[in-house]
C-alpha cells in the first residue's frame, strides 16, 4: 500500500517525461469530480503558501436590501441573516433573474417558507420513500430529500441536478448529495429554489406578467394552487417594495 512519503515521490522525481505524462493522466481521469473543482480544499492548499492569508471570496451585492427584503417577507430585519441574503444575491446571478421574474419568485417563496420561517418541509418526507418520480431509489432518500429550500424542493433528482449544475461552473459540492435537506436548507436555502425555478422555465415565463395564480399553479401542481390568497399577498407585496 502506498503512504504518503511513496506518493510525494511520484512528484520529486517528476520529469514529464512520457510514461510519467500517461501516469498523471491515468491518475487525473479516475479524480471524482469534486477533487478537481477549484473550490476543492486540496487545489486552494496548494496554491497557497503557508503563512499568507487567502483572500477572502469576493460577495455580490444584495439584489433588495435587509430592509426591502423584511417588507415582503413581514419579517424583522434581525431575523434575516447576512448569510441568507449573500445566497439570494448568488441566487439571482447564477439564474440571471429580471427584477420582475424576482418578484414572483420571491413571493412564491414566502408563501411556501411562511415567510422565511421554514427553510425545510414540516413534514418528514416519509411519504416520500420510494417515489420513482422523485428520483428517490434508495432507502431513506425520502426524508433525506424532503423539501428544501424557501421554495421546498424535493427529492434526490432535483438535488442531484442542482449538484450537476454547480459542477457545470466548477463549484463542486458533494455535500447536496451526502448529506441532503439538512445542508441544503442552511447552505442553498435560495439557490437550490432558484435552480429549480430557472430549471423550469419560470424564469421566461414570469417576465411576461403572467397571473400570479398561474404562476402557483405551476410551482404548486394545481389550480387554484393552495395558498393562493397568501401567494397573491406576498408577491403584491414584492411588487410594491420593488416599485413594479
Amino acid at each position: 500500500m502506498l503512504d504518503l512519503r511513496g506518493f510525494k515521490n511520484f512528484f520529486k522525481y517528476y520529469k514529464a517525461e512520457p510514461h510519467q505524462e500517461q501516469a498523471l493522466e491515468i491518475l487525473f481521469n479516475s479524480l471524482p469530480k469534486h477533487l478537481k473543482s477549484e473550490q476543492s480544499d486540496w487545489i486552494k492548499a496548494y496554491r497557497t503558501p503557508l503563512g499568507t492569508v487567502e483572500v477572502a471570496e469576493e460577495k455580490l451585492p444584495w439584489p433588495v436590501t435587509k430592509t426591502q427584503m423584511g417588507r415582503i417577507m413581514n419579517r424583522p430585519n434581525s431575523q434575516i441573516s447576512d448569510d441568507c441574503m449573500d445566497d439570494f444575491a448568488r441566487c439571482v446571478d447564477l439564474y440571471n433573474m429580471s427584477t420582475v421574474s424576482m418578484a414572483y419568485f420571491l413571493g412564491q417563496c414566502g408563501h411556501e417558507s411562511g415567510g422565511l420561517f421554514y427553510d425545510t418541509e414540516i413534514h418528514e418526507g416519509t411519504n416520500y420513500e420510494w417515489r420513482k418520480d422523485l428520483g428517490n431509489n434508495q432507502a431513506g432518500d425520502g426524508v433525506k430529500f424532503a423539501g428544501t429550500g424557501y421554495i421546498q424542493v424535493t427529492g434526490r433528482w432535483n438535488h442531484t441536478k442542482f449538484s450537476e449544475y454547480l459542477d457545470s461552473k466548477d463549484e463542486s459540492d458533494p455535500k447536496i448529495l451526502e448529506e441532503g435537506k439538512e445542508y441544503t436548507a442552511k447552505k442553498y436555502p435560495w439557490s437550490i429554489s432558484g435552480f429549480w425555478w430557472d430549471d423550469n422555465g419560470m424564469n421566461e415565463y414570469c417576465d411576461g406578467w403572467p397571473d400570479i395564480d398561474r404562476v402557483g399553479a405551476r410551482v404548486n401542481g394545481r389550480y387554484l394552487p393552495n395558498g393562493y390568497q397568501e401567494r397573491r399577498w406576498y408577491t403584491n407585496r414584492a411588487f410594491d417594495v420593488l416599485g413594479l
